[in-house]
Formats: C-alpha cells, sequence, structure tokens
C-alpha cells in the first residue's frame, strides 16, 4: 500500500504545483470600463500665443492602471477636450498631479485586485499571486507595496517616461508629469532607470518634443507632511516653480507659471479612488473625498489661465 501511496501523493503534489503556477501567470483579459469624460471647470484672461496654465485634475480609479494604454486613453480624453476647447498651443504648460505614476504597479495584475477597497484588502491576493514576494516579504522586511513595487520598478521606470514623453510630444505642450516612487532613479542614455537603493519620489517635465525638460525633482521617500519643496523649470520663454506639500492631508502641487505678460498659478490634486500610499504621512489620502471640488461635473476637471490675464 505505501509503495502505491508514494507516487500517487507525488503525482497529486505535482499536479497541485503545476495548477499554482499557471494560475499565477493567468491575467484573464477583462472589458476596460471607464469615464472618459472632461469639462472645463474654469478659463480665465484672453486666449493668446504667450502661453497659459492648464491643470488638469483626472479623476482615476486602480482599474485605469492595469495597462499604461488605459491610463494613457484616459489622459489623452482629457487634453483631447482641451484642444477641442482651444486651450493648447506650443507655450501651454500642462500640469499632473503628484503620485499619478506610482500606480503603475499595478499593471498587468489579476481583475480582482482592481476591485478591491484598499491595498491591504488584496494584500493576500498579490503575495498568492507573487510568490517572489513572500521571500521579499521575509528576507528584507518590505510591506506588500514595497516589494511590489521594487519587483516592478525597471517596468515602471520605462512606461513612465514613455507615456508622458509621448503625450508632450503628440500634443505640442510643455508637461509636467507629475511624480512616481522609484528606488534610486538615474538617467541612462536618456532613459529613466531605476536601481536598487532607497525609494524617491521622482517627477519630470518634457518640452514639446518630448525631451526632459530641465533637472528632475528627487525628494526621498517616505515625505514629511510638514515639509513643503520647490523644483524651479525653465522652457526658455516661461518660467515655472512647483510648490509641492502635503500639509493639507494629501499631496498638492501649486504650479505658477510666468513670462514678461504676468503669472499665472493653480493648485493641482487627484481625484477618484486610488488607495493610500505607503510612506505617506499619517492620515493622509491620494484622493481626498472631501476636498472642494472646480465644480459637481463627474470626470476630469480642467482649470486653466492665460498668462495676459488682467
Amino acid at each position: 500500500m505505501r509503495k502505491l501511496l508514494t507516487p500517487l501523493l507525488a503525482a497529486v503534489l505535482v499536479a497541485c504545483l503545476t495548477a499554482y503556477a499557471v494560475w499565477t501567470g493567468e491575467r484573464p483579459r477583462a472589458h476596460y470600463l471607464s469615464d472618459l469624460r472632461a469639462s472645463v471647470a474654469s478659463d480665465h484672461g484672453r486666449a493668446t500665443e504667450s502661453g497659459n496654465l492648464l491643470v488638469i485634475r483626472p479623476s482615476l480609479y486602480p482599474s485605469d492602471y492595469r495597462d499604461p494604454a488605459f491610463l494613457r486613453l484616459k489622459l489623452a480624453a482629457s487634453l483631447d477636450a482641451a484642444r477641442t476647447a482651444g486651450l493648447l498651443n506650443k507655450n501651454t504648460v500642462v500640469a499632473l498631479p503628484d503620485q499619478i505614476g506610482t500606480w503603475l504597479l499595478l499593471r498587468g495584475e489579476k481583475q480582482s485586485l482592481y476591485q478591491a477597497r484598499s491595498l491591504d484588502e488584496a494584500d493576500t491576493l498579490l503575495k498568492l499571486s507573487h510568490p517572489t514576494l513572500i521571500g521579499r516579504l521575509f528576507l528584507q522586511g518590505q510591506g506588500v507595496e514595497e516589494a511590489l513595487l521594487r519587483t516592478k520598478a525597471k517596468r515602471m521606470a520605462r512606461d513612465y517616461q514613455k507615456l508622458f514623453s509621448g503625450l508632450a510630444r503628440e500634443y505640442g505642450v510643455t508637461l509636467l508629469a507629475g511624480s512616481i516612487v522609484l528606488p534610486t532613479p538615474y538617467f541612462k542614455e536618456g532613459k529613466l532607470r531605476s536601481g536598487h537603493g532607497e525609494l524617491y519620489n521622482l517627477a519630470l517635465a518634457f518640452s514639446p518634443d518630448g525631451k526632459v525638460l530641465g533637472k528632475p525633482y528627487r525628494q526621498p521617500w517616505p515625505e514629511s507632511s510638514q515639509e513643503v519643496t520647490l523644483q524651479h523649470l525653465d522652457t526658455g520663454v516661461l518660467q515655472i516653480t512647483i510648490k509641492r506639500s502635503w500639509a493639507q492631508g494629501f499631496p498638492q502641487n501649486d504650479v505658477t507659471v510666468a513670462n514678461s505678460n504676468g503669472s499665472a498659478s493653480l493648485p493641482t490634486f487627484l481625484r477618484g479612488r486610488l488607495w493610500s500610499l505607503q510612506g505617506a504621512p499619517s492620515g493622509s489620502a491620494l484622493t481626498p473625498p472631501d476636498i472642494a471640488q472646480a465644480n459637481n461635473a463627474p470626470g476630469a476637471h480642467l482649470l486653466n489661465v492665460w498668462l495676459d490675464a488682467p
């Protein structure tokens, strides 16, 4: 009997391990359903070629990060709405919110993950579908989010640069591409790469030709709720200042664009329902539910100021 049971149990174990290996690699295709609407919430000043600041407050959800193409589709819908409204020209500065790139770590996950209400709720599913995470968690003492981020960081860096560089080039605008958390980010031959060291919150800006504009913003992560940081950029025509802070209980950028005609300033932040980030200031949210919005319209909100506004 023992001679019969041993190979039988071995066969069952092999079958279970094979089934598990197949399951971890399965990513069934699902329909992408998201709100692509975008509305002009405010437009101040007189349209000229001298420049304008266009802030996009997108309404984003975990499912928008299943594929970078989906995120691109959503942001392109906002830029299409802006172009139709006559808000884009060669001297337009488009500002996106901080941390818009960090959730690229959700690329290619199982569909049930995107339906979870928090990353903690999806904790078990992530561990089971990524066996290597268990090793990282045990050996390096990392949280699930950090372990997943470090596992996917190289791909995230490529996706971030490709996505936002492409949008800047396609729409012919200066694009402030929000930020992404990466381990020891650096550039090699013009390409954004990730290393293996400490985490940093990195933000890039792209010129209308899709090239990186100015010096990248790089700040150690996690950040303090009391810390305010400044980033300065110069397009040759426009001077841009970005003030970053979590003091409001969420990441907000106050963007100021100036030229000889004057200046324009607007705050930008994320909308929708994205999960809080590990390491974010205590009690903060990534997409705050109770903050005053520009209006009650669904979808993305576009706020525009022309530089020669009185």
